[in-house]
């Protein structure tokens, strides 16, 4: 029900009631519901869209299903969500994980410096790899707690994917499991970032499960905060009377990539 004008709606969106409207010049009840959006869903992520028109989101994906497929990521749950409020740009925001050029600076208590490769990709989405023998989910030199993915890919075993599903979702997939981040743009200087973390299903079911997980969770929230930071930093830097844009390095091809397909569908 809105809190507004008490009118009120199925769950399916259908306007249900509508006081003192009886009498209202041209009303019509069937086409006053609520806005619907496209909705599908790959591997337990539902994807939402404001029109239908244009690929369906396989045909969006690419060969993004396929590149994932040994890690078997509809087998996941997800264990850890968190929200942040960035004093930034979406685009700020997918960038960064789009480059390890920062990781030395920004993370050099955490993560370190890192070294990546970028994948060619087919379809709306942009990847690196992070190169390790094992998974980055973690801080410190101690192994992981949880061993990799059964049945893991020659490549996938390589090390981390950090990819954008364009324009607005992030997944990066390690040895052992996953975590993501949905990007809402709220304005041209504020998003909703939203956080989780996922495991195999079976892992759940261990007796010390929270326990094990504990340190991957601790990395995620540590290195976010970490990157807000640094991006509210940035965001403010961008709307200096003085700015101009900077050059890139040979490092941010993966963002050089982001902001071309930006401005193809900008039409400019």
């Amino acid at each position: 029900m809105c809190p507004y004008h008490a009118w009120s709606y199925l769950t399916d969106g259908r306007l249900y009631g509508c006081p003192d409207m009886a009498d209202a010049e041209g009303f019509d009840r069937i086409e006053t519901g609520l806005v619907a959006l496209d909705l599908d869903q790959w591997e337990g992520f539902v994807f939402a869209r404001f029109t239908r028109e244009g690929p369906t989101l396989r045909e969006h994906l690419g060969d993004f299903p396929d590149r994932m497929a040994s890690h078997r990521l509809g087998d996941m749950r997800c264990s850890w969500t968190i929200s942040l409020d960035v004093a930034a740009n979406w685009k700020l925001i997918l960038e960064n994980a789009m480059e390890t050029y920062h990781t030395g600076v920004v993370h050099r208590a955490t993560v370190g410096a890192q070294v990546s490769q970028s994948p060619a990709t087919r379809g709306d989405w942009l990847c690196i790899q992070v190169i390790a023998g094992r998974s980055i989910a973690t801080l410190g030199g101690d192994l992981p707690p949880f061993p990799p993915i059964d049945g893991l890919d020659a490549e996938a075993r390589k090390g981390t994917y950090f990819t954008v599903v364009l324009p607005t979702v992030q997944f990066a997939v390690a040895q052992d499991c996953l975590w993501w981040l949905n990007t809402r743009p709220i304005s041209e200087g504020r998003t909703m970032l939203e956080l989780g973390g996922c495991f195999p299903k079976d892992r759940l079911a261990l007796p010390d499960f929270a326990v094990r997980a504990a340190p991957y969770c601790d990395r995620w929230d540590r290195v976010a905060r970490e990157d807000v930071g640094i991006l509210e930093r940035q965001q403010r830097g961008l709307a200096s009377v003085l700015y101009r844009p900077g050059p890139l390095s040979g490092r941010d091809d993966m963002v050089q990539a982001l902001g071309l397909w930006v401005l193809d569908r900008l039409g400019l």
